[in-house]
């Protein structure tokens, strides 16, 4: 509106403060982006209640007492964490879809479009303090998971970009899981009659009469191993015998494997 009154000439009217201290307060205004009423509240010129007064003069906007018109019908409408972000509670919802919504600064586009955007409804702002505002918000919003989470955006792109996110996420936790499951247990495989066991360069093969293979490279050894067992306890006392042979990663597979996996193998042939 740009043909409405300025908000000192409407306090001066009012007898609540003088020209001189308007003036005053104006050019401590300068420079900066507090808004006058701040300025004249913390020098003490007005009360809350009486810059409230002037602000609903000035814009038109009628205060709302919160008390008297809260209905309880409006006290899911809103996540207790977008009302504290704009300074807003919503007040009733009307039959035609408004949402009277009382609200610190009722000319804060961002914050009613954002609300309209939310709710699917029609914001009716209406005039209140901020104090008023914030023991109404603890008082009849009630706190939910959504709190918790706090989605800086709600928009359906904010969403998918979201859940994708949180997806991928998942994805690469699990393939970091796979790659330690991997690094530590090696790979399983059956080919006819043999159960094969493969991990850091090294090969058990384990037949179903009993009979164990052991083939493959240690780093620390001459040439590569090609070794077989009658049974676990042989290839144990071997990989035993030969553990300066091993990296430190071949020979605790090498002992996990013949502990583990292979006498639960031989046990089962």
């Amino acid at each position: 509106m740009s043909g409405r009154p300025r908000l000192g000439d409407i306090l001066v009217k009012k007898n609540l403060i003088s020209p001189e201290k308007i003036e005053e307060a104006l050019r401590i205004q300068t420079g900066g982006n507090r808004r006058l009423g701040y300025i004249l509240i913390k020098m003490g010129l007005i009360t809350d209640d009486q810059l409230l007064e002037a602000l609903s003069d000035q814009n038109e906007i009628p205060l709302v007492d919160i008390e008297k018109e809260f209905s309880k019908n409006a006290s899911r409408i809103l996540p207790r964490y977008l009302c504290r972000k704009y300074s807003v509670l919503p007040i009733s919802l009307s039959e035609n879809n408004v949402l009277t919504l009382a609200m610190v600064n009722p000319l804060d586009t961002e914050a009613i479009d954002d609300i309209d955007h939310y709710t699917g409804l029609l914001v009716q702002p209406k005039l209140a303090s901020q104090r008023d505002i914030s023991h109404a918000i603890s008082m009849h919003i009630p706190f939910t998971l959504r709190d918790i989470i706090q989605p800086l955006l709600y928009s359906r792109f904010a969403q998918v970009i979201t859940t994708i996110a949180i997806l991928f996420i998942f994805a690469t936790c699990y393939y970091i899981y796979q790659d330690i499951q991997l690094e530590k247990f090696g790979t399983e495989s059956i080919m006819g009659p043999t159960t094969v066991y493969n991990n850091h360069s090294l090969m058990v093969g384990v037949e179903e009469k009993g009979t164990i293979s052991l083939i493959g490279h240690g780093p620390y050894s001459k040439g590569f191993y090609s070794v077989v067992f009658d049974n676990t306890e042989g290839l144990k006392q071997f990989i035993m015998n030969k553990q300066n042979h091993f990296t430190e990663k071949q020979f605790r597979w090498l002992m996990w494997l013949s502990t583990e996996k292979l006498p639960k193998k031989l046990s089962a042939g």
